[in-house]
């Protein structure tokens, strides 16, 4: 229930309790309001009848417009940098006497917004920039550097070529009245973001997993010409023993797993899978009452169709391009 549906209910509430009392002053008295507010809201009942006690919706005031010359801003980060340890006062009192009025939380929200809202933010620029010209680099400094760096670049996976790496997951989609508990594999091409999954029923099972390789993913790269060089996958026993042994039958085919509690590294996949909870076993589960597990799975490479050859991706190793489209572009080169 909203606060809007209890205000309502409440005053409600208040004329049943000043019906069954019949008296206005020992009902308001008794719930906490004014006799005027009462006659108030009786008014509005009897007009409107029991809609008109619904709280009246009031839209806040539009704050004035930020208006910030580009000319300005740049003074004011001319200053903060020349002077990297003065706080907003001290720099709106410095460009006063320039002539340039401006307040100080002004100065503050265009500082942040830039990301040198702290002391350390404009320090470390600046010692960044000392850095790039003269080699000076202090010990704190390399240190915020060598931690920001994987944030500042994710792409800590690379593939410049299809089949160079293929990226292997299993998640669990649901268990089905008639089906059992239905898992599904996926691999992701992380130079293309080409997908290739199926489903299969119980626990994930290496021999699952290699069967999925050998009878699927290799074939498929190897027929468009860009055999896997690579797969990459968590420390699941489903991608061990077995699955090792099928690796080790295709020479060229290195397999590589993930750190212990860094599963990000496999984000090409794991963003894979739930792409298609999202865009396809939920909005099916909605339409359909699946009894089969071969149900599943036409309904599963319907969508990967899609996914590969008409839906458009637009992340930086695709930029507005379908999968298909890169690995027959590459295949063609």
């Amino acid at each position: 229930m909203t606060l809007e549906d209890k205000v309502h209910a409440f005053r409600l509430h208040l004329f049943r309790r000043a019906q069954e009392l019949a008296n206005v002053s020992a009902a308001c008295r008794e719930l906490g309001i004014s006799r005027s507010l009462y006659y108030q809201l009786r008014e509005r009942f009897q007009r409107y009848g029991a809609d008109g006690l619904h709280p009246t919706r009031r839209r806040g005031r539009p704050g004035r417009p930020p208006q910030l010359d580009a000319t300005v801003e740049r003074q004011i980060v001319a200053l903060s940098l020349s002077w990297p340890t003065w706080g907003p006062r001290q720099l709106s009192d410095q460009l006063a006497l320039r002539g340039v009025r401006v307040a100080e939380s002004t100065v503050y929200r265009a500082l942040r917004r830039l990301g040198l809202g702290t002391r350390n933010d404009r320090l470390g620029l600046l010692e960044a920039h000392s850095a790039e010209r003269a080699g000076l680099l202090t010990k704190r400094t390399r240190k915020q550097l060598e931690k920001a760096r994987p944030t500042a670049s994710r792409r800590h996976v690379e593939a410049k070529d299809p089949g160079e790496l293929v990226c292997l997951d299993c998640f669990y989609i649901g268990k089905l009245k008639g089906v059992g508990p239905v898992w599904q594999i996926t691999a992701c091409d992380a130079a293309s973001s080409f997908a290739l999954a199926q489903v299969f029923v119980g626990a994930p099972r290496a021999r699952v997993a290699a069967d999925f390789l050998r009878k699927h993913v290799v074939p498929y790269f190897r027929k468009a010409g860009h055999p896997v060089q690579r797969v990459l996958t968590d420390r699941g026993s489903e991608f061990k023993g077995v699955f090792d042994e099928a690796c080790r039958k295709h020479p060229v085919i290195r397999h590589t797993r993930t750190k212990p509690r860094h599963a990000f590294t496999n984000g090409f996949v794991e963003r894979l899978q739930q792409t298609i909870l999202h865009e396809h076993w939920r909005i099916e589960f909605r339409r359909r009452y699946f009894t089969r597990l071969r149900q599943l799975e036409a309904s599963l490479q319907s969508y990967l169709r899609f996914y590969n050859h008409e839906r458009t991706h637009h992340g930086y190793r695709t930029q507005g391009r379908t999968p298909a489209s890169i690995v027959i572009g590459a295949n063609e080169r």
